[in-house]
């Protein structure tokens, strides 16, 4: 592990077990608000990774357009057009994720996740004149772990920045639980969503009886 491997930690245990107490985290907030469902962020995640990786290859920042912030789009789409303008194809073949795991997630006005992501695939740079090889290896995959940070907007949950193994791991030292939710229990859950107009008394006390193991006596 490098420096700032031991400095954030980032292994595969870390992260696994970091991952684990973000997931319950993030599956106590979807209590409140069904859209911080781990398994939701999973498959939005995927969705958004293979849209990106589409995007890439076929030069068309449309295809992603629906999964990103537009400030990720327009430095997206900028990239886009230096491939175009150079005459290059970014292939990207048999992209993988080999593994997720959720490492800081941020409530309140401005909500953020943040996954680590081991990736492998193909990767090689072509002229799509004559589909020449100009870099990379053919047939040789290989991996590299990035940080995909995404923020909740527009009713969905769209990616803000992908950023490097040695950039990301900041978000390993990030303390796990913000302040609002320092301790998320079941009852807090409740009565957050009481507090809502959500579910009604009778609801809110039939509930808080069977987590307490009583019969409702208020």
């Amino acid at each position: 592990m490098g420096l700032l491997g031991r400095l954030f930690g980032g292994g595969r245990e870390d992260a696994e077990e970091r991952g684990g107490s973000v997931a319950a985290h993030l599956d106590a907030l979807a209590g409140i608000d069904a859209w911080w469902s781990a398994e939701a962020l999973r498959r939005r995640v995927r969705d958004v990774f293979f849209a990106v990786q589409r995007s890439w290859i076929e030069r068309d920042p449309a295809i992603g357009a629906p999964f990103m912030t537009p400030e990720l789009l327009a430095r997206q789409r900028l990239r886009i057009e230096g491939l175009v303008r150079q005459n290059r194809v970014h292939m990207l073949e048999n992209p993988l994720i080999e593994d997720l795991d959720f490492v800081d997630v941020t409530e309140g006005p401005e909500p953020r996740v943040a996954a680590r992501l081991v990736l492998s695939m193909v990767e090689t740079i072509r002229d799509s004149r004559d589909g020449s090889l100009v870099a990379g290896v053919p047939l040789a995959s290989f991996r590299r772990t990035e940080y995909w940070v995404f923020t909740r907007g527009a009713g969905a949950w769209l990616l803000a920045d992908v950023e490097r193994e040695d950039e990301g791991g900041r978000h390993m030292a990030a303390p796990l639980v913000s302040e609002r939710y320092a301790e998320l229990s079941p009852e807090s859950v409740l009565r957050e969503r009481y507090a809502r107009d959500e579910i009604s008394l009778e609801e809110f006390e039939r509930e808080m009886g069977r987590i307490l193991g009583t019969d409702p006596a208020y």
